[in-house]
């Protein structure tokens, strides 16, 4: 939910004529969608800069870091109001922990980047939320019971703590009933008003749910497509019911690929618990940094579960309602396919 909240924030912002950039990562077809503003920046004017500040630390910046670093200098030198930035991954250990950010936006905690992160919710917590050590407002998605608590409790670094649940409630809604880009909006929404508290009025824009490329994206209603860049366990589940809220499972293709080291056993076995689902894996070579479907066959085999792997083109020509995820890369290479 991070690129989709971070988005809201800034069509929000945007709406109240701030000054805003935003950085999020990563991108589908293009490098400048890493890199948003509403006022015009020259991205390539940065290369030199890059260069000069590469060799006079004596470093070589990795492509995460170089685009981070254009960003923030893009903010810097253009003396804008708001800089939304997503970090990469986690907080303590992603580059972008280096601004220690006075507001910070907990979207949710999901299962990733687990050797890094750490196995459990609270060990996954700890290392999000002390992406700054200084919080004047933490915001708080979609979390359980149990984290809320440990968060109101603990983390002493946070000044002030607001929570989703608060707010919905209130507004007669649950957040059980709404879609995970309802929830992402609303979380939005809480913390641009909080943070811009302009005489009680409240900021709002209509909720639109092909805002944010790839995330949910409905791309035809007939026959039914869907792109979504889910790539983890939690994010297939919610990106399934999601679907399931508005549409009937039965007859569903998903077509799916996935990036190298990714937990796919655990998708695999939950959608195959749901059987309505037809399964489709993308070829291999399809996609930057794909895991070749054939590793899948024997593990396949063993489970009983029906499957083919199919070509990308073959999402396309379905005419049932079909569902094209497992990967953000996977997303960005049908997309390019289509607008070339």
């Amino acid at each position: 939910g991070k690129t989709s909240t971070a988005n809201f924030v800034y069509q929000l912002l945007r709406k109240e004529k701030r000054k805003v950039l935003m950085f999020t990562s990563p991108h589908l077809v293009n490098y400048t969608e890493r890199i948003q503003s509403n006022i015009e920046i020259n991205l390539d004017s940065f290369t030199r800069i890059i260069q000069d500040f590469e060799s006079e630390n004596n470093i070589t910046l990795g492509y995460f870091e170089t685009l981070f670093l254009i960003a923030s200098k893009a903010f810097l030198d253009n003396r804008m109001d708001y800089f939304i930035c997503e970090a990469g991954i986690g907080g303590v250990l992603d580059t972008t922990s280096v601004i220690q950010s006075k507001n910070v936006v907990l979207t949710n905690i999901g299962r990733d980047h687990q050797d890094l992160l750490g196995y459990t919710a609270l060990e996954v917590l700890d290392q999000k939320i002390f992406v700054s050590n200084n919080i004047d407002n933490l915001f708080v998605g979609d979390l359980s019971e149990e984290l809320i608590k440990e968060i109101e409790n603990k983390y002493k670094h946070c000044k002030s703590k607001f929570f989703l649940k608060d707010y919905v409630n209130n507004e007669s809604k649950k957040i059980k009933n709404l879609t995970a880009n309802q929830i992402n909006y609303w979380l939005a929404l809480i913390t641009v008003n909080s943070i811009l508290s302009t005489n009680n009025e409240k900021v709002f824009l209509n909720f639109n749910n092909n805002l944010v490329e790839g995330r949910f994206e409905i791309i035809n209603r007939d026959p039914l497509k869907i792109l979504d860049g889910a790539h983890n366990i939690d994010g297939f589940i919610k990106t399934l019911k999601d679907y399931e809220k508005e549409y009937s499972p039965e007859d569903t293709y998903l077509y799916l690929g996935f990036k190298n080291g990714k937990n796919i056993e655990s998708i695999i076995s939950y959608i195959n618990s749901k059987k309505q689902y037809k399964l489709n894996f993308i070829e291999e070579d399809t996609f930057f940094d794909q895991q070749t479907p054939n590793n899948l066959i024997d593990y396949l085999d063993n489970e009983n579960i029906d499957y083919k792997i199919v070509n990308l083109e073959a999402f396309s020509s379905n005419k049932n309602p079909s569902i094209l995820l497992g990967s953000l890369y996977l997303i960005g290479e049908y997309k390019k396919r289509i607008t070339t």
